[in-house]
């Protein structure tokens, strides 16, 4: 059998050979925390300067890149950070994610063009998407169910943190320093936050020789997911902007990528004796319901973050550091609900009800975007985003641990990891989706507006290779109105096609089993 009840009867079996809680492994929880608190810093911080950073290359038209290849990386490494851990072994696994890191940082700090930037970039995002998935890994060792809500707030307290002040310090940054100075701050983050973790964490290391661990890893699983997983998610970066959807490179990518994703499926199913995916694990109904849910689940909750500050740029004429702080409301509100959400797990042992009311309030929340424009005020703003980021906050730990709860100690890596995973791609989907949709009205408009504004083509030329012109002196308050109504009608669209990531996620919640959460932890390390 690979159904619930099979897994529920292991679960029984397994509770008797818990570890221990000790004062020693919560003292992990600060290392972990502190990793955490770098590696959300690193990604909002980027977000918001990025322009900038290409500007010192004179590469704007690649911008983007130094955000889109560390997502890439970070992405596709999660799944397999998640398998390795299992037969290498914690420590080990976190090092090499935490060294990836450094080693990123410090070749984006010495880059001198913008081909090393981004290729540096994709090796932070290597050991990003480590540190970023072994954190609830090793929360997963450390803790029981019902102990891991209290402390997952405290995280995602961190996070939130992180995400309202990283726009700030990017913007004093890159106005008063140079921009370097972002990834050299890691080093001596990394280093403390490396030293707490090893200094505290004390798991059980995996038997058996180097030989026989080498032989476990699965090789050809990697590869093959590997080769499919980056495909896919260079189309869904390149499709819309760097080329057309149907151009040949495009189509091969997103074509050939899904495929060889399913042949990767077949091959866990088949071959390995240690696969990074365990067929099995679909087959469990909470299991494949919080895949799927954390799939719509990133696409929904991100969708948000990366386009209200864009709004706020572009339709409201924010700066770099006003625009990261229109997402205070949904951050606060994220906090909150999270927070929140973690005590009453603690206390009842139960997240189901979480789940579907995180999911109504992001889905209303994420519907009234549609009414922000060039005239709103302050208080609806303030409103619509603090309704998503209550929704947000609310989902995000139960959904996690309904999929958590519903497996064996020894697959709580496997999951925790595909769930991270699915999220992530969610995200980049949705970003890869409404960017398209919005630069092709942007593109279509703006062309339109030259052809009947001849006398100001070489203005709306610039407007369209670099959005911050539009508030240049040399644009008249006619056209900047006109210019700023069709980026207005552009996002309106993009957050009109976000309703369906939302509507989906709300009916992906209406089927999970109720299953209680224990006080005592799983053995997750054999």
């Amino acid at each position: 059998m690979s159904s619930y009840e099979e897994t529920s009867s292991f679960k029984t079996a397994l509770y008797s050979e818990t570890i221990p809680q000790t004062t020693r492994s919560l003292q992990t929880i600060p290392g972990l925390d502190a990793l955490l608190f770098i590696a959300a810093l690193d990604l909002t911080i980027i977000a918001t300067v990025y322009v900038e950073i290409a500007n010192s290359f004179n590469a704007l038209s690649r911008a983007e890149w130094t955000v889109t290849s560390y997502m890439l990386a970070s992405t596709a490494i999660q799944p397999l950070f998640g398998k390795f851990s299992d037969i290498l072994g914690r420590t080990k696994a976190i090092v090499a994610a935490v060294l990836l890191f450094v080693l990123g940082s410090i070749l984006c700090a010495v880059s001198r063009s913008m081909d090393v930037l981004i290729i540096s970039r994709a090796v932070q995002g290597l050991g990003g998407g480590g540190i970023m998935s072994l954190i609830f890994v090793v929360i997963a060792d450390i803790l029981s169910e019902r102990e891991r809500g209290k402390y997952i707030g405290v995280f995602t307290c961190t996070w939130g943190f992180a995400s309202a002040v990283a726009p700030i310090l990017g913007g004093v940054i890159v106005q008063h320093a140079d921009w370097r100075l972002i990834f050299w701050i890691n080093i001596p983050f990394c280093a403390i936050a490396l030293v707490l973790v090893l200094f505290a964490m004390r798991l059980p290391r995996p038997g058996g020789s180097v030989k026989e661990k080498a032989k476990k890893i699965d090789v050809l699983g990697a590869c093959v997911f590997l080769a499919g997983t980056v495909p896919l998610l260079l189309g869904l970066s390149w499709g819309g902007r760097e080329h057309s959807w149907t151009s040949p490179l495009v189509l091969s990518c997103v074509i050939a990528g899904p495929l060889l994703l399913v042949v990767f499926f077949v091959i866990e199913w088949r071959i390995p004796r240690e696969p990074i995916v365990p067929s099995r694990l679909l087959g469990i109904r909470n299991v494949a319901l919080s895949a799927v849910g954390h799939f719509f689940y990133g696409a929904a909750g991100y969708g948000p973050i990366v386009f209200v500050p864009q709004w706020a740029l572009l339709v409201r004429g924010a700066n770099a550091i006003s625009a990261g702080i229109h997402l205070l409301p949904f951050t606060v509100g994220t906090v909150l609900t999270s927070v929140a959400g973690g005590y009453m797990m603690t206390r009842t042992g139960r997240y189901r009800r979480l789940i579907v009311a995180g999911s109504i309030m992001l889905g209303v929340g994420n519907g009234l975007l549609i009414l922000l424009d060039q005239w709103s005020s302050i208080k609806l703003q303030t409103g619509v985003l603090f309704l998503s980021g209550l929704g947000a906050g609310a989902c995000i730990q139960p959904i996690m641990m309904a999929a958590q709860a519903a497996v064996t100690g020894h697959d709580m890596a496997a999951v925790t990891t595909l769930c991270a995973f699915l999220r992530s791609l969610g995200g980049i989907i949705c970003v890869a989706i409404l960017s398209s949709i919005m630069h092709s009205v942007i593109r279509t408009e703006l062309t339109q507006l030259a052809l009947d504004h001849p006398l100001y083509i070489f203005i709306i030329a610039r407007v369209a290779d670099n959005q911050s012109a539009i508030y240049a002196d040399d644009v008249s308050e006619e056209l900047r109105a006109i210019i700023v109504g069709i980026y207005m009608k552009a996002m309106r669209l993009a957050f009109y096609a976000l309703l369906p990531f939302s509507i989906l996620l709300f009916l992906s919640t209406l089927g999970f089993k109720h299953v209680e959460l224990n006080r005592q932890r799983k053995k997750t390390i054999e």
